[in-house]
């Protein structure tokens, strides 16, 4: 079993001005901002030209992998 060791500084901590506290105190604009940053945006899938052809070249594998296996789906197309 490890063992660990717990440092503790000695150190103080620079407690923060009323300024950049206030700056914080307004949630909804701090949310706002951390959507901007975290959220990507995202493009449906009929914008998003790679995807969808991707979407589509997997979907026309799958179906003439079960026309082969099922022959019955040959009468369809």
């Amino acid at each position: 079993m490890k063992k660990y060791k717990i440092v503790k500084d000695k150190t103080t901590y620079e407690i923060p001005s009323d300024k950049v506290i206030n700056k914080y105190k307004n949630f909804s604009l701090l949310q706002t901002q951390y959507q901007e940053v975290v959220k990507r945006p995202k493009l449906p899938l009929y914008k998003n030209k790679k995807m969808f052809l991707f979407l589509l070249l997997i979907f026309l594998i799958g179906f003439l992998v079960l026309r082969e296996i099922f022959p019955s789906l040959k009468s369809l197309f």
